[in-house]
């Protein structure tokens, strides 16, 4: 048995566990979306019996008011049903994605790399995890079954191929996700300061931090691309019962920022123990532009070293033509006459 009869059953034999393990999974996602249709027909079919029987029974003189008022809740009624029906299969839709993501496989594939690189993304809770996992296993399998197919022919090389194409799709997207969540770090550090000063200026008008934050979230929160969805969030975790140095701390964790980290170290200070906030806010505000002044100028002097080479390459060959070229032209002509009066 050679190598790559070898190298054909692993392949299939990986196939064969990649489908046993996909198939239970399968099969417990189509039940829930059956159960749940099932739910919904029902509840819809109970609540078009209700207003057909309201409207069907002949109302008394004196009781036009309550048929009108049961024809006025019937439609009420029959939206709730088919709310609850949704919300039924939104709760079996988490079960199953919870079900994949503790499964052997979706933990191979979904680590918890990828799920801070999803959270530094924006992209939050199971139904996320388990759209990305699903993704990142069905969209490299698919395009190395199509590289295999295409280099059918040459057994070898259709191996390599789908081997090959099967890796690169599946680091592709975790490439993708740490690029999207660098790119969401530098917008951190330049939207930092922008909130430093609405925080100094909504503590002079008088307002508490939750205040403050709460102010910042509803009006100035397009302005804060990445920082605003955080807050928004905090808030909301904060109106559930937790606190403020929980929800703060979490921002902390999430972003890999010394002076994110900062800001809000001296944030839980001052809803823990009280105090002025301005002269501190203000101070570090000062701190954080005299940063970004020189993180600003070493990307100048970076620019500045990358438009040397440019220029060497470019400029460089057009100075020696104009400076250089008549006197290489003089030289050529006096070596003419030379070569002349010499015959």
């Amino acid at each position: 048995m050679d190598s790559i009869t070898l190298i054909s059953l692993s392949l299939g034999l990986a196939a064969l566990g990649l489908a046993a393990l996909a198939l239970p999974l399968v099969g417990q996602w189509r039940q829930r979306l059956r159960a749940t249709r099932t739910i919904d027909a029902a509840l819809s079919r109970q609540a078009a019996v209700a207003a057909a029987g309201a409207a069907a029974a002949p109302p008394a003189p004196g009781d036009a008011a309550p048929a009108a008022a049961a024809a006025a809740t019937a439609a009420p009624a029959q939206r709730a049903g088919a709310g609850i029906g949704a919300r039924l299969g939104g709760q079996l839709s988490g079960r199953f994605d919870q079900r994949w993501l503790n499964s052997p496989l979706g933990k191979a594939v979904v680590t918890a790399e990828e799920e801070r690189l999803l959270e530094q993304c924006g992209f939050y809770g199971d139904k996320a995890r388990a759209v990305f996992g699903g993704l990142r296993v069905s969209v490299p399998a698919a395009l190395a079954a199509a590289a295999f197919a295409w280099r059918l022919p040459s057994l070898s090389g259709a191996v390599f191929w789908a081997f090959a194409v099967f890796a690169l799709a599946f680091l592709v997207p975790k490439w993708i996700l740490q690029r999207r969540a660098s790119n969401r770090l530098r917008r951190l550090e330049d939207e930092l300061p922008v909130l430093v000063d609405m925080l100094r200026l909504l503590q002079g008008v008088g307002l508490s931090i939750d205040q403050s934050l709460q102010v910042i979230v509803a009006e100035f929160g397009s302005m804060l691309r990445v920082i605003g969805p955080e807050l928004m969030r905090a808030n909301q975790q904060f109106a559930t019962g937790r606190s403020r140095e929980q929800t703060l701390q979490r921002i902390g964790r999430l972003f890999d920022s010394e002076d994110l980290k900062s800001l809000i170290t001296m944030l839980t200070q001052v809803d823990r123990f009280g105090g002025a906030v301005q002269e501190p806010l203000r101070q570090f505000g000062l701190r954080l532009q005299e940063t970004r002044k020189a993180r600003m100028k070493e990307q100048v002097g970076k620019l500045t070293v990358k438009m040397t080479a440019v220029m060497v390459v470019t400029m460089l060959p057009v100075l020696l033509i104009i400076t250089a070229g008549p006197g290489f032209l003089g030289v050529a002509r006096m070596l003419t006459h030379l070569s002349g009066g010499t015959r």
